[in-house]
């Protein structure tokens, strides 16, 4: 299962101090949930996905560029109440 977030520009009666974020138009995180353990699929569903990109990108999409990958990386999560995985984060 995958969550898209998209941000939103902040209201036009901000604080004049708090300044707009660029490029928040053109920004996507995809939030991943995976049924199982992410070094068990990694491989096959997400390594080289920036390459994809990329290339379709350039072979000339409707838009001109999708866009970059900035971040692919997977999330192991910890156990509650105990130090499970806290060795591996050193």
């Amino acid at each position: 299962m995958v969550v898209i977030f998209r941000p939103t520009p902040l209201p036009g009666d901000r604080m004049t101090y708090v300044k707009q974020v660029e490029g928040v138009d053109t920004r996507l995180t995809l939030l991943w949930f995976l049924e199982r353990d992410p070094r068990e699929c990694w491989q096959e569903h997400f390594t080289g996905l920036d390459e994809a990109v990329s290339a379709a990108s350039i072979s000339g999409s409707a838009a001109g560029c999708l866009g970059r990958v900035e971040l692919v990386a997977p999330f192991i999560p910890t156990v509650p109440g105990t130090d499970r995985y806290v060795d591996q984060l050193r």
